[in-house]
């Protein structure tokens, strides 16, 4: 924490420092509240491509500074970093006009050329510096294509309707396929290399020493009966490198310029392959290897990297390949190393580097890194291929142990040569340059496949039972078959991101999301417009830059596509922006006309305003006109999902929802099971000390922490016998024997923890009209008293539980009366005591 003298208190908690710099703290004024916050690199003023996102919430920070304001003075930014920069300082300015106020912090200097070099500045107070990349060559990675890309709409826009055809090669090429087993591969692999390849290329097998004798008979026959393949015969098994070295060695002599090309058994081939694969090393002989993506390629993997997939969707590797067929010309991408299952290697670099090293890696695994680390450091680049896909199957030419043991060993080996290269690995997948591409070719590929149909859906950037639920409606759209594409509120900014700016999210059962961060509508649009629409469900638009823009959007969409539009409403966004209603007093607003609501706002705490820089004007913001865009897109609707009979009578105090589009869904909590907490054995005297009610999950004001607060205090002022365990979190911290903190809870250990803490009842005290509540859902079923005030959905279920109890008014002091009752503690308080 950095005070400065002109009133700015600052936290930096994080820097990182990459291709980008990114700064998370806190900074507040002491007259002006929560300031903002720029970056000036060696004195210069801040980068346009810069974004600062303010206003995140440090509760911890208001607390500690006594300053109620403070509670939204975080921050995080987010913009450029040249390579040759040598400081950056950090400038604050608060207030308007000529009450404005300024200041300024050293933040970082170099004392080196590497990137690694930067270090704090003396006074900055930063608690934590992170280097995004180990190496030197993180950057290079991380900019190996154009920043445009990272945009769906920019990316979208790369692929034409059909492949594009590849430019044929000017050389003949050599293909070396070493087969050891994989006897089930050969048949596929042939009908591949024959329907692809042409024939003044040449195939070269070699015949690994087959302990199979009908596989050494099919390959006699091919070179029998193909005039461009040639067959290498072993007697024994060597291993793979060996194997290599005799194809090689016959490629030397058949086709003594030609680039070569190493082919596992265990792939299936697309049209163009090979063109597009040794084409880059034809244009660039700087280029060592070239390798293309696959489902099963590490650093190279698609549609997710570094582990394994299934082949996308299931789908044939022609129909995949189409996809990146049709992708106009991106340069080719810089990798760590080449992967050796499909992998042209460069004739010139071949005779510079020389072959595989036989001796260190025998049997094999390890030595194509090898020779690709022995040519970067002779000059050359091993390079990813972004427009071509194969499918790569794993073969068996080891068994699973015999694979774990070489791997082991050529890793040692490849760890004492080259001691960077682990780090260089990282760096790669922490760049991950080519996500982009992989992401717009899977949307691009499941569009023409037709499959599977994708719902789109929007919901909040938060957690919480909203949080819950989202993983539920994904998990049920995909196993009914649907794909999802989730859009939310960028939760992190971004250089050069557009205001408003959204994360899109591809969701496939059982594979890893693909990711289009901080992207605007028109790129959501134009992902949208791609992809086989079945649905939109909208779940929330809070924090969102532009609700109507998004509201259009989706009208947009419903009309082009004929799909339906799903609401579903777990908050009243839509009645207020306050979306719990609570107002300015910290209660329940009761849905009052307008009029009350315009006055109320700009007083309000508790509005939610967007995320990110756009602000928003509490004072000119329009009740009426925001119910009415809500009603428009409300009509608009086919289907309005509510979660309660509470709540849909409190939406009906602002809007008008027909009958026969509303369907009353409560939650199921499938993210835990509740069974009765065992009855503790009877005591002969009542038991010493206060009954313990336990108080779960984050306790801010709309759920109930000034009640909360005022019960302990109530119940120090009268010595009730009443202790409240709280099991999750609150807004102000309470420091009384009457009240303890037990911490954040896993759902799945609560009922452990509130037997330990010796519980005998549970109460909830929100004061506003929660939609469901799945915390009730996670305690009522243990037995002990629960009970709630008599407001919103808990109470509305706590009716028809046998161990419920509902408090009515909504009071401290009705409260502890009930749970004195419900504890079987005698008793109680009358309002006002």
């Amino acid at each position: 924490m950095t005070d400065r003298p002109s009133g700015f208190t600052i936290g930096i908690d994080r820097v990182t420092v990459g291709t980008d710099l990114r700064v998370e703290g806190w900074a507040f004024h002491h007259r002006c509240g929560p300031c903002r916050v720029e970056a000036w690199v060696d004195g210069t003023p801040p980068s346009p491509t810069g974004r600062l996102r303010m206003g995140i919430d440090r509760h911890d920070v208001g607390l500690a500074l006594e300053q109620p304001l403070a509670d939204r003075s975080g921050f995080e930014l987010a913009t450029p970093l040249p390579p040759n920069a040598t400081t950056v300082e950090l400038r604050l300015t608060a207030g308007t006009g000529a009450v404005q106020e300024g200041a300024a912090l050293p933040l970082l200097v170099r004392d080196g050329l590497s990137l690694r070099s930067w270090k704090p500045a003396m006074g900055s107070g930063i608690a934590v510096l992170d280097h995004r990349f180990l190496t030197e060559r993180g950057p290079r990675f991380a900019s190996a294509l154009p920043t445009e890309l990272a945009r769906a709409g920019t990316a979208l826009g790369l692929f034409a309707a059909s492949p594009r055809p590849a430019a044929p090669l000017a050389a003949p090429v050599s293909i070396v396929v070493p087969v050891y087993g994989g006897k089930a591969f050969l048949p596929p692999l042939l009908h591949g290399l024959l329907d692809t390849v042409e024939p003044r290329h040449r195939l070269i097998f070699v015949d690994d020493g087959n302990p199979d004798r009908s596989i050494t008979a099919f390959l006699v026959a091919l070179g029998v009966s193909l005039d461009q393949a040639a067959v290498v015969t072993k007697a024994r098994n060597e291993g793979y490198p060996r194997a290599v070295a005799a194809g090689m060695e016959v490629a030397s002599r058949l086709n003594p310029d030609g680039h070569v090309v190493l082919l596992n058994t265990d792939v299936e081939l697309p049209p163009g392959w090979l063109e597009r694969l040794v084409g880059p090393i034809e244009r660039d002989p700087r280029i060592a290897s070239t390798t293309p993506l696959s489902n099963a390629a590490t650093i190279c993997g698609f549609p997710a990297m570094p582990e394994d997939n299934t082949p996308f969707l299931g789908a044939a590797v022609g129909d995949i390949d189409a996809a990146f067929a049709a992708m106009a010309d991106v340069p080719p991408v810089e990798v760590p190393t080449g992967v050796g299952f499909c992998m042209a290697l460069n004739r010139q670099a071949l005779h510079a580097v020389g072959g595989l090293d036989l001796e260190a890696f025998g049997r094999g695994y390890g030595e194509e890194v090898d020779w690709c680390r022995r040519a970067q450091r002779l000059g050359f680049v091993n390079v990813a291929v972004p427009n071509l896909y194969v499918h790569h199957r794993h073969g068996g030419s080891f068994s699973s142990q015999e694979k774990q043991d070489r791997v082991a060993a050529s890793g040692t080996i490849i760890r004492q040569r080259y001691p960077e290269f682990d780090a260089e690995v990282q760096d790669f997948i922490r760049a991950d340059p080519l996500r982009p591409v992989r992401a717009a070719a899977a949307a691009v590929a499941q569009g023409r496949l037709g499959g599977p149909k994708t719902e789109l859906l929007f919901d909040h950037a938060g957690g919480g039972g909203t949080a819950t639920f989202r993983a539920a409606e994904i998990a049920r759209l995909h196993a009914g078959g649907f794909a999802v594409l989730l859009v939310q509120p960028a939760a992190r900014p971004v250089p050069g991101m557009p205001d408003g700016a959204l994360d899109l999210e591809l969701r496939h059962r059982d594979t890893e999301p693909l990711r289009f961060p901080a992207n605007g509508l028109p790129d959501l649009m134009a992902l949208a417009r791609t992809l086989p629409l079945a649905g939109i469900t909208v779940g929330s638009l809070v924090g969102y830059a532009a609700p109507a823009a998004v509201m259009e959007a989706v009208r947009t969409l419903r009309q082009e596509r004929s799909v339906p539009l799903r609401l579903l409403h777990h908050d009243y966004f839509p009645v207020c922006p306050s979306l719990n209603l609570i107002d300015a007093d910290d209660r329940f607003c009761g849905v009052p006309g307008p009029e009350r609501c315009r006055a109320c706002i700009p007083a309000n705490g508790h509005v939610h305003r967007p995320v990110g820089e756009v602000s928003f004007d509490a004072a000119s913001f329009d009740p009426a006109e925001h119910r009415r865009m809500w009603q428009g897109f409300f009509d608009l609707a086919d289907r309005h999902v509510v979660f309660s009979r509470s709540a849909l009578a409190v939406l009906r105090r602002a809007f008008t929802l027909r009958d026969e589009r509303v369907r009353i869904m409560p939650h199921l909590a499938a993210h835990v099971t509740v069974a009765p907490l065992p009855r503790p054995d009877p005591a002969p005297d009542p038991a010493p000390g206060p009954a313990a009610v336990a108080v779960v999950g984050g306790i801010g004001v709309a759920k109930g922490s000034r009640e909360l607060e005022a019960m302990v205090r109530l119940a120090e002022a009268h010595r009730l016998p009443l202790r409240f365990e709280l099991f999750g979190n609150i807004d102000r911290p309470i420091r009384s024997a009457h009240f303890h903190d037990n911490g954040h809870y896993a759902p799945e250990e609560l009922p452990g923890r509130l037997a330990g803490r010796g519980c005998r009842a549970v109460f909830l005290p929100a004061i506003w009209p929660e939609t469901h509540g799945y915390v009730l859902d996670e305690v009522v079923g243990l037995g002990l008293p629960t009970g709630a005030f008599d407001i919103g959905a808990p109470a509305e279920r706590l009716r028809h539980w046998p161990n419920g109890f509902v408090v009515s008014p909504i009071t401290p002091e009705a409260a502890l009366s009930a749970l004195l009752r419900a504890t079987g503690l005698k008793g109680g308080l009358k309002r006002g005591e």
